[in-house]
Formats: structure tokens, C-alpha cells, sequence
């Protein structure tokens, strides 16, 4: 979702972005430059402004007012992880082998190249106020790394099944992780010991988000179906049954509505 208004973005297994209409479904305007497919997109603190990263192996940098190509910057292997931070400026897309980029999102210059992981990365989280950023990959690890100097912190999960997704609470105090086999672990990163499984899935746990409040986690899984949970006690108190599994999600920034996208690149808006 864009910062503001109802524009929402959505990548494709083409490489092509879309921008739709939240309200009408209707796009407003396709963006054309990735040769595969687009595996995140986000925008920065403008809402003409977004990064996108693709199994073309690059991160790209749009501005979706002008015809510009976007700049680009040149992975080893396929991109599979994005996240942004307009509140510092930066950005940090993941790769397929276990690399991560640290950039400026409005230049995309590589600020920092990190190894973080041995595998896929699956996610990533910057958490400004403490100078952090949280990694997840599919060789089942979970790592808190500083920002001041880069170096590797603690591990909340130090081996496990594959972890597919992740996402964090607003004040950053929480991290919930997806796993291969439909559990959900949320986890307190002031105390690593501080765990909660979180068990309804069947399947993989594909995607994960927070409502702006604080308040809900949202899940979608290959057992398609989407499950909302409250965040305080861990429990399911909401669900919803697709055709389909679910992909990638998203939380409107103003409304209690979750927007879903299913692998033929389908969207669904689910009021909560």
C-alpha cells in the first residue's frame, strides 16, 4: 500500500508492477524493466516512489511520475526479500545465496554487503530506534544484526525448519516467523526465550503482517487459507477459505481490510 490514498502495488511473475486502485481494482499504471519475476515491492515515504526486487537478480529504484528507467542494483543471485525504512533512509533487499544489500533509497547505492545467511533470505526487518535489522532464511535462522557496525548480534532461532516468512510488531519489540510446516512463532526480541507457537496452518506459513494498530497478525499459507490472530494471546480469531494459496499480503494503511495475492497473481480484499 502506498503511504497515503488508496494506490496499492503489486508485482508479477512477468516482472511487470502494477498500480492499482485499492478501491475499483482497477491499474493505474504498469511498470515495465525486470526480466523475471517480481518477488517484493515497497514503496518509500512518497507515494511515487518505490523499491521492487525480482529473480532477475537486481533491486530497483521508480519513480512512477515520470517515464524514467529506474536504477538498478546488481545482485550475485535472485533477489527474494525487500524491505525499506523511510524513517532512516535506507533500505535491504535479500538474495537467494544468503546475501544481503544494505542501500539508500534515493540513490540505491550499496551502503553494505552482509553474508548473513547460508540459504534463501526469507526476511527482513530494519528496526530504526535501535539501529537493527532482523534477517530470516530458509536455512532455518533467525539473527539480530547492529547497524552501527554490522556485526551479528544474537540468534532468536538458531536452527529449525525453513522459515518462510516474517514480519514485526510496530514498536519492533516482536518478530512472528512463518514456518515450512504451518507454524507461527512469535518472538520477544528483548528476551530470545520469550517464545509463543502459534498452530492452525497446515501447510507453509507464506506470508505475515501486521495491522498499523498493533493489534492483528494476518497470515496466509499454501493451505489456502488467511487466519487472522490477535497479537496479545496468540489466538486465532478469524478465518478465510481461497481457491488457491496465498502468496504475498498487506494491511491497508486506513481501513480494517487485508489485500491477498494467490500465485496466478489474482488479488482478494478481505474485511476484517
Amino acid at each position: 500500500m502506498a503511504p497515503k490514498g488508496r494506490l496499492l502495488v503489486c508485482g508479477a511473475s512477468d516482472g511487470s508492477i502494477m498500480l492499482l486502485d485499492s478501491k475499483t481494482g482497477k491499474t493505474k499504471r504498469g511498470l515495465k524493466g525486470h526480466d523475471a519475476a517480481v518477488a517484493a515491492v515497497s514503496f518509500t515515504e512518497k507515494s511515487t516512489v518505490l523499491v521492487s526486487c525480482s529473480r532477475d537478480k537486481t533491486t530497483r529504484l521508480w519513480n512512477t511520475k515520470t517515464r524514467e528507467d529506474p536504477i538498478v542494483l546488481n545482485h550475485a543471485s535472485e533477489v527474494r526479500a525487500l524491505t525499506t525504512s523511510p524513517t532512516s533512509g535506507k533500505g535491504a533487499s535479500g538474495a537467494r545465496d544468503g546475501e544481503v544489500k544494505l542501500f539508500s533509497l534515493t540513490s540505491l547505492k550499496c551502503i553494505r554487503n552482509l553474508q548473513a545467511h547460508q540459504s534463501d533470505i526469507s526476511g527482513l526487518i530494519l528496526l530504526d530506534d535501535k539501529k537493527q535489522m532482523v534477517t530470516s532464511s530458509y536455512d532455518g535462522e533467525c539473527k539480530l544484526w547492529d547497524l552501527t557496525n554490522y556485526e551479528f548480534l544474537k540468534a532468536p532461532i538458531k536452527k529449525g525448519p525453513r522459515l518462510r516468512s516474517m514480519t514485526a510488531t510496530p514498536d519492533g519489540s516482536a518478530v512472528f516467523l512463518g514456518r515450512n510446516r504451518g507454524v507461527i512463532l512469535r518472538i520477544n526480541l528483548e528476551n530470545i526465550n520469550d517464545k509463543l507457537k502459534m498452530s492452525g496452518h497446515t501447510d507453509i506459513v507464506s506470508a505475515l503482517a501486521v495491522d498499523p494498530s498493533g493489534t492483528f497478525l494476518a497470515s496466509g499459507s499454501w493451505d489456502r487459507t488467511l487466519r487472522i490472530w490477535s497479537i496479545e494471546d496468540g489466538k486465532e480469531v478469524a478465518s478465510g477459505k481461497l481457491v488457491t494459496g496465498i502468496t504475498s499480503l498487506t494491511w491497508s494503511n486506513s481501513e480494517d481490510v487485508v489485500y491477498t495475492v494467490d500465485p496466478s497473481g489474482s488479488i482478494v480484499s478481505w474485511t476484517v
